[in-house]
């Protein structure tokens, strides 16, 4: 007798642990299709979401029948315990409720082209930790949701995002005025197949660098696509300049 409740208790748990796993498969799947087809914020966390409101209905369904322990008292020692788990987690539930904030509140989104502490890059996923983005040469960039939710973040314009820049340092004794003429002059042809006329080429001093002036060139083109070129034909033409001290 008392093998065979322990049996059932086994098959018992087993047949819900089977279902829960088959129903979130569904209503993950269910989660991105509306993700997709609506008008509502794309990222893993809502699907996250979802997937722990089930296993824990789950859990809760098998407390007594299989442990014996009533789903009542199991909340309330996990509502105390929580509480104390939650002052070593602070750096984690900051960043889930951040990230809920910036989804919910259309902050971002999956696709935005952002820029946020010196990187600059496509939102590839919102996780409960963190945000991926991908910059332009490929790099991946995982920024804490906590961090994109304290610090100034510039979400660019479609146009705007369609940039690339490179920087590049000028000797202290050059004449900065001569050479953003030059460097202007330079880029316009370098750049004419590729460039987007509608914009202007910006050039930005960035303060005194390691070499010399530091100063940004962001050309806006036509398609991404022609980004290496872009940044090729830059370094090109501008190499070789009395001027320039460092790339």
């Amino acid at each position: 007798m008392f093998e065979r409740r322990h049996l059932y208790k086994l098959l018992f748990l087993i047949a819900v642990v089977v279902i829960t796993y088959i129903i979130q498969r569904f209503a993950a799947k269910a989660v991105r299709r509306v993700l997709k087809t609506g008008n509502v914020p794309k990222g893993s966390i809502f699907v996250n979401l979802v997937r722990v409101l089930i296993w824990s209905f789950a859990l809760l369904m098998v407390l007594e029948p299989v442990f014996g322990i009533q789903p009542t008292a199991f909340v309330a020692a996990l509502g105390v315990s929580s509480v104390i788990v939650s002052f070593g987690l602070q750096t984690t539930i900051s960043n889930v409720i951040s990230g809920l904030g910036l989804m919910l509140g259309h902050v971002i989104k999956v696709g935005d082209w952002i820029e946020v502490g010196g990187y600059q890059g496509v939102v590839t996923d919102i996780t409960w930790r963190a945000t991926t983005i991908k910059a332009l040469i490929g790099d991946v960039i995982v920024i804490p949701n906590s961090v994109l939710n304290t610090t100034t973040l510039r979400k660019l314009a479609p146009l705007s995002a369609r940039a690339v820049t490179i920087s590049l340092d000028v000797y202290p004794q050059a004449n900065m005025v001569e050479v953003e003429r030059e460097v202007r002059s330079l880029v316009e042809v370098a750049t004419k197949t590729w460039r987007d006329p509608r914009l202007p080429i910006d050039l930005i001093q960035q303060g005194y660098g390691p070499f010399g002036f530091r100063l940004d060139i962001r050309v806006p083109l036509v398609t991404m696509d022609d980004a290496f070129n872009a940044r090729s034909a830059i370094v090109g033409a501008c190499s070789g300049k009395t001027w320039l001290a460092h790339w």
